[in-house]
């Protein structure tokens, strides 16, 4: 299952207050409301964002609203195991329970401490995991009724941990602040401590098909690395700019895209990407390949990206491996 979190620009929203005990604002054409993550229920798209909106679409191009939803805060992360059961995290410890589709939310827990999440990711409809601010981390073994403290990293740690995702051999990833990244193989039990050989803050990641582990975030860095984490090759975005979400294609190539309009596709090594700066600059956060095209998700709602298969339109250029370490 994938999760994407939430975009750099937006960090900001985040500290402003805890989610509010009204529901979700009521709008008139959801398709541009501001929206920071993706996530895919069987052949369809769940998108959350500011104000504890959730956009529904079957086929990418009609969006509609879901009917409820408790909070009307920052959803900063969603997660579905199939096409009915889905959770939802954002301000003040929130997290939203789905088993429709995300037709209808339950406020399932204001999780101890009210924490900043980020970022939640199930495996399973029992097994679950959360991670927000100041190193915050806990798992569920029930669906989310229950939660438990996950130790990250050295006690005292601080660092904001910004996206959980799971590789292709079932282990899950951390990544998060001042380049750090953790592994762990026995569903969150345990984690391993990463050397990145980094020092920028890692944003997002997934894990591709072919078992390979891709990250990326600040300065436009692209981290690509083997199966267990212990080697990694930097590769060059074509931006200097946060990369904000990374998802890969059907074709095995990874596209990513950046909180200053860039978008860039890779060969189908994946060994260096093409990029294209879009005119507009506009805030990326999230992106979904859905029917042949790229949807794009951001402050202005859902873009239709490129096809996948598309030329650049713009100041596209081909990157090398030079990218800041």
């Amino acid at each position: 299952m994938k999760t994407v979190q939430v975009l750099p620009w937006l960090l900001g929203l985040i500290w402003a207050g805890q989610a509010a005990a009204a529901p979700a604002i009521a709008l008139s054409d959801v398709r541009h409301a501001s929206l920071v993550a993706v996530a895919r229920t069987g052949d369809g798209l769940v998108a959350v964002g500011d104000h504890g909106v959730v956009a529904l679409s079957a086929d990418g191009q009609q969006w509609r609203q879901a009917r409820s939803v408790p909070v009307d805060g920052l959803l900063t992360a969603v997660s579905f195991v199939d096409q009915r059961q889905g959770w939802a995290v954002g301000h003040g410890g929130v997290l939203l329970h789905s088993v429709d589709g995300g037709q209808n939310w339950t406020l399932q827990q204001r999780l101890e401490g009210k924490p900043v999440l980020l970022s939640v990711l199930f495996t399973d409809a029992h097994h679950g995991l959360v991670v927000g601010a100041y190193g915050y981390a806990a798992r569920t073994a029930d669906g989310g009724v229950s939660w438990q403290p996950m130790p990250i990293g050295e006690e005292g740690d601080e660092f904001h941990l910004n996206q959980v995702f799971q590789a292709a051999d079932a282990s899950l990833f951390i990544v998060g602040e001042a380049g750090h990244a953790y592994r762990s193989s026995d569903q969150g039990a345990s984690w391993q401590v990463l050397d990145t050989g980094v020092s920028g803050s890692l944003w997002t990641g997934t894990g591709l098909r072919d078992g390979r582990v891709l990250l990326a975030g600040m300065s436009g860095r692209v981290l690509l690395g083997d199966s267990q984490g212990r080697h990694w090759r930097v590769l060059d975005s074509g931006s200097r700019e946060a990369i904000s979400a990374v998802t890969q294609l059907n074709d095995g190539r990874v596209a990513l895209v950046s909180n200053s309009g860039l978008m860039a596709i890779s060969d189908s090594q994946v060994t260096h990407f093409t990029s294209a700066q879009r005119e507009d600059r506009l805030n990326l956060a999230a992106l979904a390949a859905h029917s042949g095209h790229l949807l794009l998700f951001g402050a202005a709602g859902v873009i239709d990206g490129v096809a996948p298969d598309a030329k650049a339109a713009v100041t596209a250029r081909q990157a090398s491996e030079n990218a800041p370490r």
